[in-house]
């Protein structure tokens, strides 16, 4: 979640402090509860559906492993010496 106003986050925050612990703060009536919320926008919730996702999904693509494995192994894994050459100019260069 991102607070876009830390101004409001800040003076709840004093406000708590000064306030005893397990108080709710009656402004003037006797039986009223405060109670807090949150309303996340529709792009937050997509940005915490994706990155569920990304955390539930595997690390590493077991299938596509070890078909490079079996391709190594049978002597047919093939590289473009484009693409080869494009990583190590790409690479170079970052170092």
């Amino acid at each position: 979640m991102y607070a876009q106003n830390t101004d409001v986050s800040r003076s709840a925050a004093a406000t708590a402090a000064v306030q005893p612990a397990g108080k709710a703060h009656h402004r003037g009536h006797a039986h009223a509860q405060s109670t807090d919320s949150v309303t996340l926008s529709d792009t937050a919730r997509s940005v915490a559906t994706a990155r569920t996702a990304v955390q539930n999904a595997p690390d590493v693509r077991q299938q596509r492993v070890a078909d490079i494995k079996q391709q190594l192994s049978d002597g047919t894994y093939q590289v473009s010496s484009r693409v080869l050459a494009g990583k190590m100019l790409d690479a170079s260069a970052q170092n």
